[in-house]
């Protein structure tokens, strides 16, 4: 309601052609929007549990559509209903409403009952409800389609049904897909099954835990790990100028680069959450209400070279190479630095590397040489 307020305001200050208000009104929305980030992070945290942090069996819930339902204009009251509903039927029940997440796009409650992750959509709206009774009907074992009552159902009645049941199952794929870690997409259709590194993943948390800590001497401090990927952390008067100069030491020693704010991992779907971060309460809380800044940037050319160290054929492509690729895949798209993408080729196998990368080496905190050695040991 705030914000709806808010935002009338805006429209308003605009009509004005008040600026100094303006301004004011949008620092006011930018807040709350970033309250909501952290409540959607939030939720993640607790997605993330229940997947086990699984990143495989979270990625079958997502669309690929960064952007989530308004809160305050979806089937809210119904959810919240159904969800207490839930609780009270057995304690050890857990319902969790899915727009309150960053990720989850398919049904209204991720439902754990019996041990058993489920999908749960909830009925709003006479159409719906109505649309619900038709498929429990038809559902019958005495269903007789001749005895159907067509006067209060239209075309937009069965298109409905038809949507609802797509819907329906794309939850039956993924609740399939988390029982078997194999079986059908629910929003590509293609077959999937799970791969695994018989390597377990190295992390460079403790670096960076000491890297948190030594900022507190001078307020800032910068490290490395394996020349790939640079790090740099800032506090107090060093905060308000710290993009500006860690993008200008990065562009001098790494001709090739991304650089990450940390904290925007919070507005990130399908990552894993930084409260599993093991930097302990005072930093998580330090780096989610910016009393410390940390940026992390990745040395593209030093990560192709590990690639070929490791026995891994890596190389730019073209930008002619790179736009086929682009024209071909709408769904799985590769990650491209100045019009080329990263192809890396193993047993004869060749892939372009997707952005995920940069979760894997920069948010995830990954080290660069496990990450590439997790190809060679996918079973």
């Amino acid at each position: 309601k705030e914000l709806k307020q808010l935002k009338e305001k805006e429209k308003q200050a605009k009509r004005d052609k008040d600026k100094d208000l303006l301004q004011q009104i949008k620092t006011e929305i930018d807040l709350i929007d970033y309250k909501v980030k952290i409540l959607r992070h939030f939720a993640d945290f607790i997605a993330w549990q229940v997947f086990k942090k699984d990143y495989y069996k979270a990625r079958r819930f997502y669309s690929g559509d960064r952007n989530r339902p308004d809160l305050l204009n979806t089937n809210l009251e119904s959810v919240l209903t159904a969800v207490e509903h839930f609780h009270k039927e057995n304690d050890i029940n857990f319902a969790l409403i899915t727009d309150l997440t960053s990720f989850i796009d398919i049904g209204d409650i991720l439902l754990i009952k019996d041990g058993v992750i489920g999908i749960v959509e909830c009925k709003e709206g006479e159409v719906q409800k109505k649309v619900f009774d038709f498929l429990d009907y038809a559902g019958q074992d005495d269903f007789d389609v001749t005895k159907i009552d067509y006067s209060d159902k239209n075309n937009k009645f069965f298109d409905q049904v038809e949507r609802t049941l797509k819907q329906m199952e794309k939850g039956v794929r993924v609740t399939e897909f988390l029982k078997k870690e194999e079986g059908t997409d629910p929003f590509s259709e293609k077959k999937i099954k799970v791969l695994e590194s018989t390597n377990p993943q190295v992390y460079y948390f403790e670096y960076l835990i000491n890297l948190i800590e030594e900022s507190k001497k001078n307020n800032s401090t910068y490290g490395e790990v394996e020349n790939i990927v640079y790090i740099g952390i800032y506090r107090e008067n060093k905060r308000p100028v710290s993009p500006h100069l860690f993008k200008a030491i990065v562009d001098h020693i790494y001709e090739k680069n991304i650089i990450i704010d940390y904290v925007n991992l919070i507005g990130i779907p399908l990552k894993e959450p930084i409260f599993f971060k093991p930097f302990g309460v005072e930093s998580i809380f330090d780096i989610l209400f910016g009393r410390v800044k940390i940026y992390l940037a990745i040395n593209l050319e030093k990560l192709i070279e590990l690639f070929n160290e490791k026995g891994i054929s890596a190389k730019w492509l073209s930008r002619k190479e790179t736009h086929k690729i682009l024209d071909l895949e709408k769904r799985h798209r590769p990650f491209v630095f100045e019009n080329r993408a990263i192809e890396i080729t193993l047993n004869g196998q060749s892939m372009t590397l997707g952005d995920s990368f940069l979760i894997y080496l920069l948010l995830d905190n990954i080290t660069p040489t496990s990450y590439v050695e997790r190809y060679l040991n996918l079973k």
